[in-house]
């Protein structure tokens, strides 16, 4: 095969610029790694995966029970699937397949559904409560003691804002 390759290479064929004899010849060295390496080469790596989801999608379609296929009945999905390669194997991934099947084609079995977990059901969340406990209420003492203060404090400001109303106020006398 390194022969067939430096064959080719020794005959005058050019390639494109930007290309170069090496994937080849490093391929060269073993059958296999020659076999993936120019079907890669020649095809490309997405259109492998498509054909791979297309074919996915056909048994897939051909195994699940008529009973569970969505929006369409099973024989439409098949020939929507067949003759619409990528759209059709998408489609039916996304609308005609049963809601939470397995990956196995055919599969009728639910998978799980995810379960959204808030944070009171973790473990580690705090059970106590959250805000300090409130404060104890004060001796009635100390509660008459403060209306007290307050009321004093209030007389003395209505006294005051009677003088100034009247003019008795020392600050409103002019200077001689």
């Amino acid at each position: 095969m390194v022969a067939a390759v430096a064959a080719i290479r020794d005959d005058g064929l050019r390639l494109p610029p930007g290309r170069s004899w090496g994937i080849l010849e490093r391929a060269a060295q073993g059958e296999a790694a020659l076999g993936v390496s120019v079907v890669l080469l020649r095809f490309g790596f997405v259109p492998l995966v498509l054909l791979a989801l297309w074919i996915y999608c056909i048994l897939d379609v051909i195994a699940t029970e008529d009973s569970l296929v969505r929006n369409l009945p099973k024989t439409m999905w098949l020939l929507i699937v067949i003759f619409l390669p990528d759209i059709g194997s998408l489609a039916w991934l996304l609308l005609g397949r049963p809601m939470y099947a397995g990956w196995r084609p055919g599969d009728t079995s639910r998978r799980p559904t995810k379960r959204v977990i808030g944070p009171e059901d973790r473990a580690d969340f705090p059970s106590g409560p959250l805000r300090p406990p409130p404060r104890p209420p004060r001796p009635v003492e100390s509660r008459e003691n403060e209306l007290a203060a307050w009321e004093e404090q209030l007389r003395r400001r209505e006294e005051e804002l009677k003088r100034r109303e009247g003019g008795d106020d020392p600050g409103d006398s002019p200077t001689p």
